[in-house]
């Protein structure tokens, strides 16, 4: 609907009389006088800018009670954040990947040894299951030494014990499942497959060389 004639002449006067600072001044100015229609005196609801790539990502942090830390940057566009970012913030950060063989990382973790500070003698310097057999520390093998005595062994485990170059103190962990803790041959699988892993290992590494 026009304005009319007249009340375009108030609207000027109330201007021209009031001169306010600016277009917000103005507008508030005529709203009071009832000049203007109830639209143009709405302010325009701000929209708002979710951080989140999408309503699923927004739902799992709510769930997870995931605390975005200021100006984090997400991996999807426009720097917003998925789920796949919520979930490595959920879990930390990562360790350093440590360059050593199966074998050798589950001796460092039964015994209670920092792997991270032994030398390594295999291919760039990765750490083999040798290297870290003599770290083991000494009070416990004493300890169990006494406690336990010398460790039974039925013959066919020896034979794969023999054939693999285990010794008597990499079976110290071991659990017995023979007659008054025997140590049998099943008893020596997770060993011997770890051994193993660290032979094939070694042998992937010698094949990058070449």
């Amino acid at each position: 609907m026009a304005t009319s004639a007249q009340t375009l002449s108030l609207i000027i006067d109330e201007l021209v009389k009031a001169k306010p600072l600016d277009r917000d001044a103005a507008v508030t100015l005529l709203a009071a006088k009832g000049f203007l229609p109830k639209k143009l005196t709405e302010k325009p609801k701000e929209k708002k800018v979710s951080c989140f790539a999408s309503k699923a990502a927004e739902d799992f942090a709510e769930a997870k009670g995931i605390v975005v830390p200021d100006g984090f940057k997400g991996t999807a566009t426009n720097d917003r954040i998925s789920v796949k970012d919520l979930k490595q913030l959920a879990e930390g950060p990562k360790a350093a990947k440590v360059n050593a063989s199966p074998s050798a990382q589950q001796f460092c973790r039964d015994n209670g040894l920092d792997i991270t500070k032994v030398t390594g003698s295999g291919t760039e310097g990765k750490v083999l299951l040798k290297d870290v057999k003599d770290l083991k520390p000494t009070a416990k093998a004493d300890s169990d030494d006494e406690d336990t005595g010398k460790r039974k062994v039925s013959s066919a485990a020896a034979k794969l014990m023999k054939q693999y170059e285990i010794d008597e103190e990499d079976i110290v962990e071991v659990e017995g499942t023979g007659t008054n803790g025997t140590v049998v041959a099943k008893d020596l699988k997770e060993l011997i497959d770890l051994i193993k892993a660290e032979k094939s290992d070694e042998s992937s590494d010698e094949e990058d060389d070449e």
